[in-house]
C-alpha cells in the first residue's frame, strides 16, 4: 500500500458560522481544501499552502501548541481515507486535519485546476450537499467546541 501524508483545514467564518468547501475534480464531492504535504515542509505550512491555492484565502489555524508554545499547533486528528486507484493499487491518505478562520473578510477564489466549485455552507445546508460524512462531525465538533 502506497502512503500519502497529507494536511487539510476546515475553515469556518466565525461570523456566519458557514464552512469553505470545495468541489474535488477526482472524486466529484465536497470536501475541504487539502493536499499533499511537501518535502521540508510542515504539516501546518501544507495546510495553510492548500487552502490558500485552492480557494486564495489567506487562514489562521486554530488549536493550542502542548506543552510549549513554539510546538506545533494540536491538530483536530489525523485521517486515513483509503482508495484504489486505477491500476489496482491501494492508496492511503494519512490526513492531518485542523480548523481555521480567514485572516480577513476577502472572497475566495475559485481555482479550476484545484477544483470544480467552492461555496460557504451553513450546517443545514451541509444535509443536501455531496460530502463525506466526516465533514458534517467535524463542522459540529468545531462548531461546538471551538467557534461557539
Amino acid at each position: 500500500m502506497i502512503r500519502h501524508f497529507c494536511a487539510s483545514a476546515f475553515v469556518i467564518n466565525p461570523y456566519t458560522k458557514k464552512i469553505l468547501l470545495i468541489k474535488h475534480k477526482k472524486n466529484k464531492k465536497w470536501t475541504q481544501p487539502g493536499g499533499h504535504i511537501e518535502q521540508n515542509e510542515t504539516p501546518e505550512e501544507a495546510a495553510v499552502r492548500e487552502v490558500y491555492e485552492e480557494t486564495g484565502l489567506r487562514v489562521r489555524l486554530l488549536g493550542e501548541r502542548f506543552p510549549r508554545e513554539e510546538d506545533f499547533i494540536k491538530p483536530l486528528g489525523i485521517q486515513k481515507n483509503r482508495r484504489t486507484l486505477n491500476d489496482g493499487e491501494m492508496h492511503m491518505h494519512v490526513d492531518i486535519i485542523y480548523a481555521a478562520i480567514p485572516n480577513d473578510d476577502s472572497d475566495f477564489k475559485l481555482n479550476k485546476e484545484e477544483s470544480d466549485d467552492i461555496g460557504w455552507f451553513s450546517r443545514e445546508e451541509l444535509e443536501d450537499l455531496d460530502c463525506f460524512p466526516d465533514i458534517k462531525i467535524t463542522m459540529d465538533y468545531i462548531l461546538n467546541n471551538i467557534i461557539k
